[in-house]
């Protein structure tokens, strides 16, 4: 189906994004026309940078934010780490993620960035250039990480599992 997307910012960052998921990509005046089939239209209202999109006549909000763009490390250890790294997603932020067991929460986050890279190691790799973290605690990089308090945490966590019991069972 061929569906209209309005970007809230810089169309071609958003065509790139959505290249590896949909059918086809062409940008056009302000909007992105994006060939998809039916059953995955939902990546649509969850890719960041997303203003609205026209699907059937019908005119769908989208998750807002910016594409994603700009790498920052993260730590998926609790609840606040997975809230907080879903928003500095949709803020526009391309996250590695270190070493985690929490596979669940990965899962999660990988609905909005399906690039996201996951390392097995517990430190930030310097090979990478990476100059931006979420961890308040790293002191060689600057912090990007939202403040959130503990009902937006609740909050976000709960949307970031919006859809994943449907998801998992096929």
């Amino acid at each position: 189906m061929q569906v209209k997307v309005k970007p809230t910012q810089d169309s071609e960052q958003l065509s790139e994004n959505l290249q590896k998921r949909v059918k086809e990509v062409k940008i056009e005046d302000e909007a992105l026309r994006v060939e998809i089939s039916e059953e995955k239209r939902d990546i649509l209202e969850r890719t960041p940078g997303v203003e609205s999109f026209t699907a059937d006549g019908q005119k769908i909000e989208g998750l807002k934010g910016r594409p994603v763009q700009e790498r920052a490390y993260t730590c998926i250890e609790s609840k606040r780490d997975l809230a907080e790294a879903v928003t500095a997603t949709i803020q526009g932020y391309d996250l590695v993620v270190l070493n985690t067991e929490r596979d669940w929460d990965l899962k999660a986050l990988r609905k909005f960035n399906p690039d996201l890279k996951h390392l097995k190691q517990d430190e930030p790799v310097d090979m990478l250039d990476i100059d931006l973290t979420l961890q308040k605690e790293d002191e060689s990089r600057e912090y990007v990480g939202p403040d959130l308090s503990d009902e937006e945490v609740e909050v976000v966590y709960r949307f970031a599992f919006t859809g994943m019991q449907k998801d998992s069972q096929g």
